[in-house]
């Protein structure tokens, strides 16, 4: 349970601007409820990131990484679950810990190395590390928005453990 005590799935229905939520509303965006102007501004962001090039497995992989990373067990329990559903791999995170043995084709094992300095060290992302991106053949679309799903995965992993979650 979190450190906070969330908004009840009434309180947030009562929100107008969040009327068209799907309900019922998950614990994580129940606690963002409790500033509802918070949360009214974050929902669009979180649809974004459904809406990327990226297919449901490919972004379930980063989020689930990304969330191992920064050890949000939260999120890395809640994504895992639904990665192992879209794979049907229940060893999905022992292939996540050692991406680079050549569990995954060639442009999600660059993906995850990208995100994986993203995450960890940050400052040394390079050029280089973008140039190949594209030379797997991501468009600088596709870069940006996956450097937008890892940068989101990252807030909602602080969130989630600065929350108690």
């Amino acid at each position: 349970m979190p450190w906070i005590k969330p908004a009840k799935q009434a309180e947030v229905k009562q929100i107008e601007a969040l009327k068209d939520l799907e309900q019922p509303l998950p614990l994580f965006n129940r606690l963002i409820a409790k500033s509802p102007s918070l949360l009214e501004a974050f929902t669009p962001v979180q649809r974004a990131v459904k809406e990327t090039f990226l297919t449901d497995i490919q972004r379930e992989t980063l989020i689930t990484y990304v969330s191992m990373q920064n050890g949000c067990e939260f999120c890395k329990d809640s994504h895992s679950q639904l990665l192992i559903e879209l794979t049907g791999d229940g060893d999905i995170l022992s292939k996540l810990s050692s991406f680079e043995e050549g569990h995954f084709d060639q442009p999600l094992t660059l993906m995850l190395r990208y995100a994986s300095k993203l995450v960890v060290k940050p400052v040394q992302v390079k050029k280089e590390d973008v140039e190949a991106l594209q030379d797997a053949g991501l468009s600088d679309k596709e870069i940006v928005e996956l450097n937008h799903v890892i940068a989101y995965t990252s807030y909602t992993n602080q969130i989630s453990i600065g929350l108690g979650l």
